[in-house]
């Protein structure tokens, strides 16, 4: 079996170690002794008082929507113009879902390059920080989001992702995730993009499983080279990122002039948000702040890692062309036939088990830097900049002139947020504006972290249910927006055990309203109802009571009525 796994991997080792193992000897994202590495944790979970976009962005909708269709809905909800997110299909890839993605069932890899309208809050930038890659037959959804609080990416899944399910948000084993995310971000290959629906022959494959429609999931069963471009740019935007905090921690250092070292490179990354054209990086001011980053820089520079990963032909893979040996792979692994059973529980071992790839276009493969930054290359300037959305330099240029606003910087009011802290767009320019006296004070966006529900970590079990459990309708109907739901408010089905389930349900009495279909039906206040209508919770409540069951009762008898004594 050894043989036929080396069998066309190129130059690979018989003995490659597995995705466990790799991440155990994960070597350090940066130096355990840099301000970044204390600043910026490697945790798995969030660090506290933060959460990820992702988290925000489901809290504040109540819930995730399903199916994954409506999830593409819901994000080009979010854009100003409704345009949608970009969306490609990947067949045969390289992600821990290859094994279960085919013809038949593509991986959608989703960038969400879409600009929220201005509003009253400040809405953050979401184009280059949300991606999402989801196969249905892995019933999962990998997601990567920004974390502005923290200033990193969180690897997140959305477990059980399926009809009849209750998905979990989790926060997976980051240093899982970061065997192939070297960069801590977003990785994709590079032009052509042969593994996309771009390529006509992979497009023509998912069109002769899939004859009698044009999108699958959401996504276009065939699109253009300017989508896999689209994603390839937003991965771009997302690889800036931690490079631009590694610059703005250590490349000003802790102390006191680090703080004037952060307050310059502020007020040059806003100069050039506000004004592009007119900046100068040769300005004296642009060079006193060189100087001051020289003193920090490490004497080869600021590693800027590849988020590129080599174009890969999959119709060319050795599994795919004539011969007994490839004959012989494609009855052990299969060509084209999703993983429905599973070789394994164990995602990881699943992956394991599949061929290796060669090297050159395994993203296992430790990946040499893209380039080294260094201090003249102002690429925390650039990067920074691109923090501020249009309608944060709109309120900026609103409040004051260009040099006005750069100056504002020295303010105390942002001490706090030059200080040996990540950089955080909402607290600057809240007190930017603040220091300007803006005429409309913009209000925080998100939730308070206080309002969302505790993270949850990859791994750990979730609730069974006792045959005879009295929460088995709950389950059903209700667990699937009300548990495991990122809002605390929306998460009044949480415990770790039936009986403290039980417990939360007995004191949310507005679920007896909810759930009092002969009282609201068919009046004004029928949208009280739940599951909510258009769900597929509704659609299996709406046959069962059609076919005389009755889950509600049960339901609604656990919830005390007003006048219970």
């Amino acid at each position: 079996m050894g043989l036929l796994l080396c069998a066309g991997c190129g130059d690979r080792p018989v003995a490659e170690p597995g995705v466990d193992a790799l991440a155990d000897r994960l070597p350090p994202l940066y130096d355990p002794a840099s301000l970044s590495a204390q600043v910026i944790p490697n945790s798995d979970l969030p660090p506290e008082g933060t959460r990820s976009l992702f988290d925000q962005l489901v809290a504040q909708n109540g819930a995730l929507p399903y199916p994954f269709e409506s999830v593409v809905d819901w994000l080009a909800s979010l854009d100003v113009d409704g345009r949608r997110p970009t969306t490609v299909l990947i067949p045969h890839g390289r992600s821990l879902q290859k094994g279960r993605s085919s013809f038949a069932d593509p991986r959608v890899v989703l960038s969400a390059d879409v600009s929220p309208p201005p509003g009253v809050a400040l809405t953050p930038p979401i184009k280059g920080r949300l991606f999402l890659g989801f196969v249905d037959a892995a019933n999962e959804i990998e997601v990567l989001s920004y974390n502005e609080a923290a200033g990193r990416f969180e690897f997140q899944l959305v477990q059980d992702y399926c009809e009849g399910c209750t998905p979990r948000i989790v926060y997976a084993r980051r240093n899982v995730c970061l065997t192939c995310h070297q960069n801590a971000a977003a990785i994709f290959p590079v032009r052509p993009w042969e593994e996309t629906n771009a390529a006509p022959d992979i497009a023509a494959g998912i069109r002769d499983v899939h004859p009698n429609i044009d999108t699958l999931r959401g996504a276009p069963l065939g699109v253009r080279l300017a989508a896999p471009e689209a994603v390839d740019n937003a991965t771009d935007i997302a690889n800036m990122i931690p490079l631009a905090q590694r610059i703005w921690l250590d490349g000003c250092g802790p102390d006191t002039a680090g703080h004037a070292c952060r307050r310059m490179l502020l007020g040059q990354a806003l100069r050039f948000a506000l004004a592009p054209g007119s900046f100068d990086p040769q300005s004296e001011t642009a060079m006193d702040l060189i100087t001051r980053l020289a003193q920090h820089w490490p004497e080869r520079g600021f590693e800027l890692p590849d988020n590129d990963l080599k174009n890969r032909d999959p119709l060319e893979d050795d599994l795919y062309q004539g011969g007994w040996l490839a004959g012989l792979k494609r009855a052990v692994f299969g060509r084209d036939t999703a993983r429905n059973n599973p070789v394994s529980e164990d995602k990881l071992e699943e992956f394991d088990a599949l061929p290796s790839l060669p090297r050159e276009f395994d993203p296992l493969t430790r990946r040499p830097p893209r380039r080294w930054s260094q201090p003249g290359d102002l690429d925390a300037v650039y990067a920074l900049a691109q923090e501020f959305t249009a309608t944060d330099v709109a309120r900026l240029q609103a409040a004051g002139r260009v040099d006005a606003v750069v100056s504002a910087v020295q303010s105390a009011a942002l001490d706090a947020h030059v200080a040996a802290v990540p950089f955080r767009r909402s607290e600057i320019m809240l007190a930017l504006l603040d220091t300007l006296d803006a005429d409309a004070m913009p209000t925080r966006w998100g939730l308070p972290v206080a309002e969302l529900s505790a993270p949850i970590r990859e791994g750990e079990p979730p609730l069974q249910l006792s045959a005879d459990s009295e929460l088995k309708p709950f389950e059903t109907y209700c667990f699937g927006c009300h548990r495991d739901n990122p809002s605390a408010r929306l998460n009044f089905m949480a415990g770790a055990s039936e009986a403290a389930v039980l417990e939360r349900i007995e004191a949310t009495d507005k679920i007896r309203d909810a759930l009092d279909y002969e009282r609201y039906r068919g009046t004004a206040k029928a949208g009280l109802l739940m599951p909510p209508d258009g769900s597929w919770q509704r659609e299996h409540l709406e046959r069962a009571l059609a076919a005389g069951d009755d889950p509600l009762t049960p339901m609604r008898e656990q919830v005390p009525a007003l006048f219970d004594f």
